[in-house]
């Protein structure tokens, strides 16, 4: 007898989470791995999935018999990266050999937005390492951000961090104005303006994030640069709000937003009156996004 399984795959630039579920929608399983970020590499994600999959199979103890014919994995993924043409490409081609019966594929973005509103119109802003707005209305999705680190991602942890970092040299040099965030960002990366470049040189965005870090610790000591930072941050956030805001702008229909990631809570409360009042819990998260994505082409097939 022929058994459909429905999975719902976010793929992150920090981790992958995969939530698996029976056709009636019971949530059989779930699996955690490492990045699935397809714009810094197609192998490595194609890995990530694997094993979260792996995870999720075993949970579900379907060992035994999630090779057979007789059953069925509809996927529905979310995928950072997505937005890159020649990469996708890549992806789509390769994720053939992880033996799924059919996938759909959308942008890690596209499917938060999906389970933030449970399928209804609406935004989201992901305010994680970087930073991404995406709005879902009657004539389709748009965009605002999320083209990567270093060139984009204004507000993230990963761009705080570099403002640090920034500061932190300018501060070395005799140009910028002393700090307690920056005096202990500079000591931990070896006292000097040379130490702090060459661990600069080779830091990815993951490693400037952390040091996004030491910026939330100071500005709760109300340390000025920290604070100045974080006020810039939450400047970059209303941008994205507003940009979301002009597409497909009805002045009599505004539609809900969500705000979420892990920096979204040290900013939110610096955000305007007007568009804190716009916000939103989420109802779902990008595996409930990715899970409504492929039920409703499994349904129109």
């Amino acid at each position: 007898m022929l058994r459909n399984f429905f999975i719902g795959v976010d793929g992150g630039g920090t981790k992958t989470h995969i939530r698996l579920e029976s056709e009636d929608g019971k949530v059989l399983g779930e699996g955690w791995a490492g990045p699935a970020n397809i714009r810094l590499s197609v192998d490595v994600a194609i890995s990530s999935i694997s094993n979260a999959f792996e995870q999720a199979i075993y949970a579900a103890d379907l060992n035994d018999v999630h090779k057979s014919k007789d059953v069925h994995f509809h996927v529905g993924m979310g995928l950072a990266g997505y937005e890159v043409q020649s990469v996708r490409e890549e992806f789509l081609a390769k994720q053939k050999n992880l033996g799924f019966t059919h996938c759909e594929i959308q942008s890690d973005a596209f499917v938060a937005c999906l389970g933030a509103h449970s399928g209804n119109y609406g935004s989201i802003i992901i305010c994680g390492t970087g930073v991404v707005g995406l709005k879902y209305a009657k004539k389709g999705k748009y965009q605002v951000g999320g083209w990567g680190f270093p060139h984009g991602d204004e507000g993230g942890a990963a761009w705080l961090g570099l403002e640090t970092i920034r500061k932190t040299l300018h501060l070395c040099d005799g140009r910028g104005i002393d700090s307690l965030l920056l005096q202990h960002v500079k000591q931990k990366l070896g006292g000097s303006a040379e130490s702090v470049t060459e661990w600069a040189c080779y830091a990815n965005a993951t490693k400037y994030a952390e040091i996004a870090r030491d910026v939330f610790k100071f500005a709760e000591q109300k340390d000025t640069i920290a604070l100045y930072l974080l006020n810039n941050a939450a400047t970059h956030i209303e941008k994205i709000f507003f940009a979301l805001d002009k597409f497909e702008n009805d002045s009599k229909i505004k539609l809900p937003c969500s705000f979420v990631g892990g920096v979204s809570q040290f900013i939110v409360s610096l955000l305007k009156p007007n568009i804190k009042k716009r916000l939103v819990l989420p109802r779902g998260d990008a595996c409930d996004g990715a899970l409504l994505m492929i039920r409703e082409k499994y349904n129109q097939s």
